[in-house]
């Protein structure tokens, strides 16, 4: 009756040890930021779509161009205006859905209170040489979604 008991034991774990994938379970390894840093600190970028809490804000940074320096300083240029910022991106662990490159794309503006609604540690969904796509999923509300484009 032990050896029953025993052997049942091991065929469930050893049942539940392969039903498991490690992908699932835990953190992914990071990925290096410095391919997307390059990309960033090329040019110049403008906001294509920028939806925060599912309010089309677009608009709102309309004629600006932001540049991302060497030294995470975000300077924008547009409408009689310039406005200073910081940047960075570093790789994360999270485990996401939908899946992202696992990078994190942060920005802070602390003036002026029109530019405050980017700040957010956004998640790179995507990014080439000419396209950022930035998304800030929430799980129980609508999500924050940012597009840069290279003038």
């Amino acid at each position: 009756m032990k050896n029953l008991l025993l052997s049942a034991v091991i065929a469930s774990a050893a049942l539940f040890s392969t039903s498991c994938s490690s992908d699932d379970d835990g953190p992914r390894p990071n990925q290096d930021p410095a391919p997307a840093i390059a990309v960033a600190t090329q040019g110049t970028w403008r906001i294509t779509n920028f939806e925060d809490n599912g309010i089309d804000k677009t608009a709102d940074y309309a004629g600006f161009n932001f540049t991302f320096n060497n030294e995470n300083v975000i300077a924008v240029d547009g409408n009689g205006q310039t406005i200073t910022g910081s940047w960075s991106i570093v790789s994360d662990d999270d485990f996401d859905v939908p899946e992202d490159s696992n990078l994190d794309f942060n920005i802070f503006f602390q003036e002026p209170a029109s530019f405050r609604p980017l700040n957010e540690d956004w998640d790179i969904a995507t990014y080439s040489e000419t396209r950022i796509e930035l998304q800030d999923l929430d799980d129980d509300g609508p999500s924050d979604y940012l597009v840069l484009e290279r003038n």
